[in-house]
């Protein structure tokens, strides 16, 4: 089988990249011609707020566009999100939830590697496996909204590479 990339759609990046660069130009403005004391602290941090969203979508469009770095791989035997392996014989199976105005995908998995994955949890990783279990309904799930592939045929796709 072939590995499967997928990438967040260009036109869901591309308009908040040119709005915080707007907003970044508009706050940056009043900085440039003199700053009424008033308004230093807020000009300031919209600035920051914005420019620092405006340079993470950037990374985040140079990083998938230009570098080729999907954020999902999809093999024969694992999911691969970011730096985050789930190997397939791992998972019992997989279910599309829609959270928080998001497409979500979760992760069950099988009774004996849940159980594994819960003792072997530490501190700060075992609060927000319980977090997730106690709010999504599954230790692992996967945010994939706007992808380049529809989140019920990622699911279905999911599910399928499991039986095989």
């Amino acid at each position: 089988m072939e590995e499967i990339k997928l990438y967040h759609k260009v036109w869901v990046i591309l308009p908040w990249l040119l709005l915080m660069l707007g907003f970044t130009i508009v706050f940056l403005i009043p900085i440039t011609k003199g700053l009424n004391a008033r308004f230093w602290i807020w000009n300031w941090s919209l600035l920051l707020l914005s420019g620092a969203t405006f340079l993470w979508g950037l990374s985040v469009l140079i990083r998938e566009r230009v570098l080729h770095i999907p954020p999902i791989i999809i093999t024969e035997d694992k999911l691969i999100v970011g730096k985050k392996e789930y190997h397939f014989a791992d998972i019992h199976h997989f279910d599309l939830i829609y959270f928080s105005k998001s497409d979500v995908i979760r992760i069950h998995y099988k009774p004996d590697v849940e159980a594994k994955k819960k003792s072997e949890a530490k501190g700060m990783d075992r609060i927000g496996r319980k977090i997730n279990r106690i709010i999504m309904g599954a230790e692992d799930c996967i945010q994939v909204a706007n992808l380049t592939m529809k989140p019920e045929k990622l699911c279905n796709l999911l599910n399928k590479r499991l039986k095989k």
